[in-house]
Parts: structure tokens; C-alpha cells; sequence
């Protein structure tokens, strides 16, 4: 047996700690197969899993569908899942949360590559900060230009932690914490899933934040089918998660506590998805046809908002975090972490630092040089 055979073998019977889990849709298999061959470029250590949810109502056999996607990356370990049954974003969350069985799991955007020692580096800071919730900064296609987190996100930095929610691309952290907290949001369907996902975590007293230095990913924005920027219909969307967590986290009264969230309604969410001057009809029309849907889902809102009451924080959607704030939070979960930290037995060496010098020259390694389409 060659020295390479018998690395092969061991990985086999070493027992993953970590999942990789992807959301994807048809349309989006070249950036899949990309995201997928720099998932097999990162160091086999620790070990780990890919989960693809395959999340659209589709007529094709799943076993087709399972083996089109697996012969992206043959050399991965991928398991592949079809969701038919509820595919928007919220509902391919719910699958992927529900088949995950490490006890580690980072939830990755399929128009992402990932670069450096992702996992190593997320350890090392699962190990020595009591966070629920850690992101890693993404890169504007090939380029050294930051997508997020953006400087302009209120923030509150802390030894070497950005700490604020973390806006999706990557989500890591521990499987069962993410279920503790009760998982994902049943109403969340194609907007802002994540966005009360991280106020949740914080008001259940887990940090949710960044490390900036160790790993990057970048972010293939022209990958199509976007429900976040070229999605039919997606002002009701957003309207609907607006509604839900006002509701859901006593956000409706306008007062000093929920000023960030109206706030940023009006200027960023409603402009975002409505356009530069949303009508007012527009915006009444909208609220009529989404009436309805609040009706059936009201008694579901008032028992989530009941138990919201009970959280050990009480932080309103949006609400700016103070550097008081973080302290308190993390002094909390100094004392509640541990029972999650045991998955991830002895610390390995120290991953190499991630330079931004180097960014460029570690995506060529993976991908090559891309030329943006405006040049």
C-alpha cells in the first residue's frame, strides 16, 4: 500500500466532525462544481462531510440527481438530498439543519469558493471564544475588494472577533446549539433567514461574529437565479420578514429600543426591494395580499413572540450592539459553552496566517485568474 493509498484509508475511517452544507438549485451547477472542487483543495484534517440540498420541486429521479452532483468532485465525501416539498430558502435551511449528523457544521453559499484553512482556523476560535456563530470575510469575485462584512455594519471588535450577526455566505458552529435554539424560523421563506437566526443566538446569549485573518472566501456574484437580488416577487418577500419580526420580537411600537429597525425598513429594506420611492399604494397593496397569510400564521407569531419575551437578552432587531453589550453577552456564555465545546476534541497546531497581501495569489492556486466581464 502507497503512502498516498493508506492517507485515503485513514481519512475514510476517521469519523468527520465538520459538514459542509449547500443549498443549490439547477441553474447553478457551474458555480456548484466550482464551489465543490475548492471544498476537495482544502486540507484533509479536520475531517469532513458534504451535504448537498438539491432545492426545487423536480420531477427527475433522485438518483440521477445524486449522481450528476457527485460527479462534480468524485474525490469528496458528498451525500445529496432533494427537497420537493417546501424549496425556498427557509425550507431547504430546515432539511439541511434536520440531515446534518456531525456535530460541527458550516452552511455555505454555492456561489462561494474557500480559500485557506477554513476549518483549522474555525476551530481555533470555537476553542478560545464562547461564540455561536462564526463568518469569514468574502472577496468581491477575484479581486482584493471586501463584500463582507462591510465596515459600514455597525460592529463592535474585540481580540481579534468582528462581532455582529453573521450575513450568511459561510455559517459555522455547533449542529446542537443550532437546534437548541429552535432551529430555523418556520416563516423565514426567502428572505432574512439568517438575519433572525444571529438575533436569536445573541438574545439566547451566544456571540455570533468574524474572524478576519485566517481564510477568506469569494464570493461569484454573476451566479444566476438570485433570490436576494434578481428574484421575481421579492418585495412581498422581504415585506413579510419585516411584518414577521416586528411581530415576533415586539418591534412594532416606534421608540428609542426599535429605532434601527424602522430605520432600516425605511431606508434600506423598503428602497431595497421596492425601489428608489416605494408608493404608497405599492406598499398598501402589498400589505393587503400578505394579510391573508398573517391571519393563518398570527397564533404561530403571538406563541413565538411569548417565548421571545423569555430570552435571557432582550436586544430588538437591528439594534446596534454596544461594546457593554458584548461583554455582558460574552461573560454569559463563558459559563453556558462548554456543553458544546467537547466535539471538538484536542487542539491541532496553529493554521498559517491569511494575509490580505496574499489573497490574490492563493485564489489564482485554486481557480486561476478570472477577468471581471466589465473589463
Amino acid at each position: 500500500m502507497t503512502q498516498s493509498s493508506r492517507a485515503i484509508a485513514r481519512q475514510e475511517l476517521e469519523v468527520p466532525r465538520w459538514t459542509f452544507s449547500i443549498l443549490t438549485i439547477p441553474s447553478r451547477l457551474e458555480f456548484l462544481e466550482r464551489l465543490l472542487q475548492s471544498l476537495a483543495s482544502l486540507p484533509v484534517t479536520p475531517a469532513f462531510e458534504v451535504v448537498v440540498v438539491h432545492n426545487v420541486a423536480s420531477e427527475e429521479e433522485p438518483l440521477a440527481i445524486e449522481a450528476r452532483i457527485r460527479a462534480l468532485a468524485p474525490t469528496l465525501p458528498v451525500r445529496v438530498y432533494v427537497n420537493s416539498t417546501d424549496p425556498t430558502i427557509g425550507g431547504g435551511r430546515r432539511v439541511q439543519l434536520a440531515v446534518c449528523r456531525t456535530p460541527l457544521v458550516a452552511f455555505v453559499d454555492d456561489d462561494l469558493t474557500l480559500h485557506g484553512d477554513i476549518l483549522s482556523s474555525i476551530e481555533e476560535t470555537l476553542r478560545s471564544r464562547p461564540v455561536g456563530i462564526v463568518g469569514l470575510p468574502s472577496y468581491e469575485e477575484d479581486t482584493d475588494v471586501r463584500f463582507k462584512p462591510r465596515d459600514t455594519t455597525p460592529h463592535v471588535d474585540v481580540d481579534g472577533i468582528r462581532y455582529m450577526p453573521v450575513q450568511g455566505m459561510l455559517v459555522a458552529g455547533y449542529r446542537r446549539l443550532f437546534a437548541d435554539i429552535g432551529g430555523f424560523n418556520p416563516r423565514r421563506q426567502f428572505w432574512g433567514e439568517w438575519t433572525e437566526f444571529n438575533l436569536r443566538m445573541w438574545r439566547h446569549g451566544f456571540p455570533t461574529g468574524y474572524i478576519l485573518d485566517r481564510g477568506f472566501l469569494r464570493h461569484w456574484h454573476k451566479a444566476p437565479e438570485s433570490p436576494t437580488r434578481n428574484m421575481s416577487g421579492r418585495e412581498k418577500h422581504v415585506l413579510w420578514g419585516l411584518m414577521c419580526i416586528a411581530l415576533e420580537y415586539d418591534a412594532v411600537s416606534i421608540n428609542e429600543a426599535t429605532d434601527a429597525f424602522w430605520r432600516l425598513a425605511q431606508d434600506r429594506y423598503l428602497m431595497y426591494s421596492f425601489g428608489e420611492q416605494p408608493s404608497p399604494k405599492q406598499l398598501l397593496a402589498s400589505v393587503l395580499e400578505l394579510m391573508p397569510k398573517l391571519s393563518r400564521e398570527f397564533p404561530a407569531i403571538h406563541a413565538f413572540a411569548d417565548e421571545a419575551r423569555r430570552h435571557p437578552f432582550q436586544f430588538k432587531p437591528f439594534e446596534p450592539l454596544s461594546s457593554d453589550d458584548v461583554r455582558r453577552v460574552l461573560a454569559y456564555a463563558d459559563a453556558e459553552i462548554d456543553r458544546y465545546r467537547g466535539v471538538l476534541g484536542e487542539a491541532p497546531p496553529p493554521p498559517p496566517l491569511v494575509r490580505p497581501g496574499w489573497l490574490r495569489r492563493i485564489g489564482r492556486a485554486v481557480l486561476g485568474r478570472r477577468k471581471l466581464a466589465s473589463n
